[in-house]
């Protein structure tokens, strides 16, 4: 596959990616479509086409989503997708195939599977005596159920436990402080293939994510789901601490949400953030490709089911909001539409 043919049709994506700029020869950088970046930063770009052995990747450094040149165009231009067929059979050459986004540089390839290991040094919500512990009243104060406290871990210094881990990934000296809750993600059979490490000082990096197996993605709560049950999809591992049966993506994700739970009855229910347009894409998009999505009432003025539990909402009440605010098809357009202009 010729170079300047995926150049040019990456160029021709500019004008739906947005900021999108070529940042060095070989390189652009974007918001990401698949996640939309950050809510809360409308500048944050986290989306790159990187260039090696004549190849163009797309890669996400927030969910980790790849895609070549032509699955990108069939998902978010599927008029150009065809176009790019075309002039590829021209070439007499095959599309180009998905190959593994870990010959890049970009996403370092770890050869080991550390399992539960990294955890067994550090001490559970659980464990910790001192009520006055920070992370004691960090995860009081955020009113986490007790009977989850062993599940979720602490650190002095996240930054310093990571790069012991995952050197790899982790290439910065830092000794400064660093406290942070860590929550280890596991598959549906237990096993821990990374971890989600929250920090507890406002004015840090809120989270470091690491990932030791060939596991895709930052999924948590895997382990913990009955899928024989409806199974809720949300945005915050805290969040999900107080939903039964429901899985956290941090950013939302739908390819790990397909790969993950492919033949699941599943509810996508996003932050409540109704004058956030990639909110609002993203719960197009989830309806387009046939989830279930609550739609929060206008009543409802919190960001998260977190907050909403802060505030004093019983969680059992949540629910019920949320059972009661779920749609599909043509009730779902017509929701968002009703939602997008509160």
């Amino acid at each position: 596959m010729s170079e300047w043919l995926q150049r040019k049709y990456i160029l021709l994506l500019s004008n739906i990616l947005e900021g999108f700029k070529e940042t060095s020869k070989g390189t652009f950088n974007c918001r990401c479509p698949i996640c939309g970046d950050s809510s809360k930063n409308k500048f944050k770009k986290r989306g790159y086409w990187l260039h090696k052995n004549g190849e163009y990747k797309y890669y996400c450094h927030n969910c980790n989503a790849t895609r070549s040149v032509e699955n990108f165009l069939k998902e978010f231009a599927p008029n150009l997708a065809q176009e790019y067929k075309l002039e590829v059979m021209k070439e007499g050459v095959n599309g180009i195939t998905e190959s593994d986004m870990t010959t890049f540089e970009s996403k370092p390839k770890f050869t080991t599977s550390l399992g539960k290991k990294p955890f067994k040094e550090l001490q559970a919500i659980s464990q910790l005596k001192d009520l006055r512990h920070p992370a004691k009243l960090y995860i009081s104060g955020r009113k986490i159920p007790s009977n989850l406290h062993y599940k979720i871990f602490y650190t002095d210094n996240g930054y310093s436990w990571a790069r012991k881990w995952l050197p790899e990934k982790f290439t910065k000296d830092f000794d400064g402080r660093d406290p942070r809750i860590v929550m280890p993600l596991c598959d549906k059979n237990g096993k821990c293939f990374g971890a989600v490490a929250r920090s507890i000082l406002p004015t840090a990096q809120r989270y470091l994510k690491m990932s030791w197996a060939d596991e895709s993605g930052f999924v948590y709560g895997l382990d913990t789901i009955d899928t024989d049950k409806t199974v809720y999809v949300l945005e915050g591992q805290f969040d999900s601490m107080f939903l039964p049966n429901s899985v956290a993506l941090g950013s939302m994700h739908f390819d790990l949400i397909k790969k993950h739970l492919p033949n699941e009855d599943v509810v996508i229910v996003l932050d409540n953030e109704p004058r956030s347009k990639s909110n609002i894409d993203q719960l197009i998009r989830a309806e387009s490709r046939g989830y279930k999505v609550c739609v929060w009432p206008h009543h409802i003025e919190q960001k998260d089911i977190n907050d909403m539990v802060v505030e004093g909402m019983d969680p059992i009440d949540i629910k019920a909001i949320i059972d009661g605010n779920t749609y599909s098809g043509l009730k779902a357009k017509l929701a968002v539409r009703v939602y997008s202009k509160a």
